[in-house]
Order: structure tokens, then C-alpha cells, then sequence
């Protein structure tokens, strides 16, 4: 009876051991769950810093050379629109010239004849509409270039801006106003903005050429029947507190190869002569400019989100 009892007692403590040793086991093993979490997380978080870090430093230089090119375009641009500007004056007078000899009756006979007779040669009639045409195509050319400079100069920072309390939610609004006719017959707008978001100190016009940038290129994801997604809401980045915006698309989508230089300046998958390839790295560094960060999410034949946060308060 004796060694029973003694076995009881040695199969209680072992298996007293036991469910204290499972007990250890499934601590430790929770522990090493939520470490594994904490560094899975941990991880994500620096691939995406080494991402922007790689970004920043390649914009950084992109943005030097750009500062170059657009001071090298600006003092011909310059001269070059203030020579058409003289050629447009000159041909005007040139041919009121024409019109005053040809209705003031100052010349006749065998002059008036060999007159017309020079005009029909040279088609001056041809000549005083194509070459309104032709002017005005160059103004449009050096118009778009001077509009491209204007870019450049927003890619390397330059400039000076007034900033204000700005509302995001109503520079959504603005913005929407700006682009409608862009985008209301082949997108449907669905917004879902926080109320009384807390305002952020920025420049009303950069804030709203960010999102006029972001909803055109939705719109140009978008063939027919596409649907626009703005969501707005408070949020925390790195223990900043400031606003998160969401812009989706169910558009065609991007590949991997075109997410990595999507914000490079120039790189654009669209036609050439259609689009400049800054719209976004514009975009990319407004954001900075406010101490910010956009990351985008994309799949080919689903559709786009790019998502923006600004901290309420920047350096």
C-alpha cells in the first residue's frame, strides 16, 4: 500500500511539472508570437523609410538637374515669347498695309493691276490666315513649355508660398469643380470625408493642385465607367497626428515596374505629346514640402489607391 501511495504522489508532481512546463511553453511561445509580430511589423515599416529614403535621395538629385534645365529654358523662353509677341505686331501692320492700298483706291490702272496680280502670286489672303494660325500655335507651344519650367520649378521646391488654416475636405470640394468636366462623364464620385477634420497649416493653391493632379490621373486610369473614391479621416504616422487622404481608382492598374518610378520626374506611360511625366512627382514633392508622405497601392486590372498624409504640424 505503502509504494501506491508513493507512486500516486511521484505521477502527481510529475504531472503537476507537466502542466506547469506546458503552462512556460505556451507563455513563451505567445511571447515569441507577438515579438515575431512586433518584427514583421518592425520590417514593413523600414522597407517602406527605405523606400522614401531612396525616393528622397533620388528626387534630390533629379531635382537639381531639373532646377538647371529650367533656368537654362527660362531667359529663351522668354525672348522667344517676346519675338513672336513683335512678329504677330509686325505682320499686323504688314497687312493693314495691304488693306489700306487695296480699299483706299491709291493705285490704278496697269499699278492696281500688277498690284493684285503680286498678291494673287504670293496668296497674301493665304498667307494673313496662316499666319494667324501659325503664331497662335507657337504661342500655344511656348505656352506649354513655359507651363512645363513652371513644374520643373515646383519639383525642386522653388518658391515661396503663404500658408493659411487650410480645409482639406473643401479643397476636395474646389478641386472637384476644377476637373469636373474631365471626369463627369466616365467617373462616378464616391466620397466618405470625416467631419470637422482639424485644419492644416499649408497653401490652399499646393494642396489643391496635389488632388487636381491625383483625380486627372484617375481619370486617365479609367476608360469608361470608372468609379473615384476620396476618403478623408484623422490619423497618427510615426507619433504625428495629422490628416489622411485616400484617393482609389478601379482603373487598369499599374505594374510593379511602373510603382517604382511612378513618382520620378518625366516617366509617364502615356502617348508622347500627351502628358509631361511631372504631374506626380509635382505631387510627390508638395507632400514633402509639408512633411509629408504619399504611397501608392496598385494592381494591374483592379485599380489604384494613393494615399497621402499630412502631419498637422511641419517643420
Amino acid at each position: 500500500m505503502e509504494n501506491t501511495g508513493n507512486f500516486k504522489r511521484a505521477y502527481e508532481r510529475e504531472r503537476l511539472a507537466r502542466v506547469e512546463a506546458e503552462s512556460l511553453l505556451a507563455d513563451k511561445t505567445r511571447d515569441l508570437y507577438e515579438n515575431v509580430i512586433v518584427l514583421e511589423k518592425t520590417l514593413e515599416e523600414l522597407k517602406v523609410s527605405q523606400k522614401q529614403l531612396i525616393q528622397a535621395a533620388k528626387m534630390a538629385s533629379l531635382g537639381q538637374l531639373a532646377a538647371g534645365v529650367a533656368h537654362e529654358i527660362n531667359n529663351p523662353l522668354g525672348f522667344s515669347m517676346s519675338n513672336v509677341q513683335m512678329l504677330k505686331e509686325y505682320f499686323s501692320k504688314i497687312f493693314s498695309l495691304d488693306e489700306y492700298l487695296t480699299t483706299q483706291e491709291l493705285l490704278s490702272g496697269d499699278a492696281l493691276t500688277q498690284y493684285q496680280a503680286k498678291r494673287e502670286e504670293i496668296a497674301i489672303d493665304y498667307l494673313k490666315d496662316d499666319t494667324q494660325e501659325l503664331i497662335d500655335e507657337t504661342f500655344d507651344g511656348l505656352d506649354r513649355v513655359r507651363n512645363i519650367v513652371s513644374s520643373l520649378k515646383q519639383v525642386t521646391h522653388s518658391g515661396e508660398s503663404n500658408e493659411e488654416q487650410c480645409d482639406i475636405n473643401s479643397c476636395i470640394e474646389d478641386s472637384l469643380k476644377v476637373v469636373w468636366n474631365e471626369i463627369k462623364y466616365k467617373m462616378e464620385v464616391k466620397k466618405h470625408l470625416q467631419p470637422d477634420l482639424p485644419p492644416l497649416q499649408a497653401n490652399s493653391p499646393n494642396i489643391q493642385q496635389i488632388l487636381i493632379n491625383m483625380f486627372v490621373n484617375a481619370s486617365h486610369a479609367c476608360e469608361e465607367k470608372g468609379i473615384l473614391t476620396i476618403i478623408t479621416k484623422s490619423a497618427i504616422y510615426k507619433k504625428l497626428e495629422g490628416i489622411l487622404i485616400k484617393v482609389e481608382d478601379n482603373g487598369m492598374g499599374m505594374s510593379d515596374e511602373v510603382k517604382e518610378k511612378v513618382f520620378d520626374p518625366f516617366f509617364t506611360t502615356k502617348p508622347i505629346g500627351v502628358g509631361t511625366g511631372l504631374g506626380l512627382s509635382v505631387t510627390h514633392n508638395l507632400v514633402e514640402k509639408y512633411g509629408g508622405y504619399i504611397a501608392v497601392k496598385s494592381k494591374l486590372g483592379v485599380g489604384t489607391r494613393f494615399e497621402i498624409f499630412f502631419p498637422l504640424n511641419h517643420p
